[in-house]
């Protein structure tokens, strides 16, 4: 007895969890194809229901990498892409998260023999990613008009001695007493780090984060030249609350309701005390004298 194309296949379907609270619900489903489709075909019917453009996958079938799939491109098929029938159709198709990977790039990798781990491709595209960023966030600074940081927020950095990097819509760079940092436009949070990806605040809304930069620059400019802190009479004592460790154990700290504030570190908090309720300019008053 042969296939026939009205004849239903199911097939198991599942897939990586891309982020913390992912993996709360399982990704577990099951597909019904008909025999005959082709293997692409049932691959891109299998697809992460997540359509963020510029996400790679892999696509195992039956634990090997069949195809990378991308919400950009589709399907580019790794293997002969042949029709399924009763004696080849997969038990089961797996997507594993090869994170913002170029899939053009994943994909030749692939073509070529390069074993599909995560891991090791990530570090092998790693410096060509940081060329890409960069030559895209320059680009930007270059041709749109606008700019992450207020005029405001930006003269009070620049008269705190902050030369800037880069500023173009959505990435404020500077260095700061040798440290470079970085802000920017994550959904509508403002966040803040420095030096090796260290995770300093994420503020809603926008204009409270600004206030607190001028802060925490201000503080940190202080700091380098000898001068003594703030004082204790200046800073308010908002309602935070503790959340779970950071990068080395250091204490984090949130607000409930507006603003929405997450703080990392002792000088990220001393900072939030000394701008609550404060503009630009009164920090920049008492910081400064100006």
């Amino acid at each position: 007895m042969t296939d026939s194309f009205d004849i239903d296949i199911d097939i198991d379907v599942d897939r990586d969890s891309v982020a913390m609270g992912d993996d709360v619900h399982s990704h577990h489903r099951r597909i019904s194809v008909s025999v005959g489709t082709l293997l692409s075909a049932v691959l891109a019917e299998a697809a992460p229901e997540i359509r963020a453009r510029g996400w790679s996958w892999v696509a195992e079938v039956d634990g090997h990498p069949a195809a990378v799939w991308t919400v950009d491109h589709g399907v580019r098929i790794l293997v002969r892409d042949v029709p399924v029938t009763r004696g080849n159709a997969p038990r089961q198709i797996f997507f594993r998260y090869f994170v913002q990977i170029d899939p053009e790039w994943l994909y030749r990798r692939l073509v070529d023999g390069a074993e599909a781990n995560r891991y090791v491709l990530e570090r092998e595209y790693q410096p060509i990613g940081d060329r890409l960023r960069e030559e895209e966030e320059r680009r930007r600074e270059k041709e749109l008009p606008g700019r992450l940081l207020g005029v405001e927020c930006s003269a009070a950095l620049r008269g705190l001695g902050v030369d800037f990097d880069l500023h173009n819509d959505r990435l404020a760079r500077f260095g700061v007493a040798g440290s470079t940092w970085r802000v920017r436009r994550m959904d509508t949070m403002t966040v803040t780090d420095h030096g090796r990806n260290r995770f300093l605040s994420s503020i809603r809304p926008a204009a409270v984060a600004e206030v607190w930069l001028a802060a925490a620059v201000g503080q940190r400019v202080r700091e380098v030249r000898g001068l003594p802190r703030t004082p204790d009479h200046l800073l308010s004592q908002p309602d935070l609350y503790p959340m779970s460790r950071g990068v080395a154990g250091e204490p984090r700290w949130t607000t409930r309701g507006h603003p929405t504030v997450q703080l990392t570190g002792d000088d990220a908090v001393n900072a939030y005390r000394l701008s609550m309720g404060r503009t630009i300019g009164e920090i920049m008053q008492i910081l400064t004298g100006r």
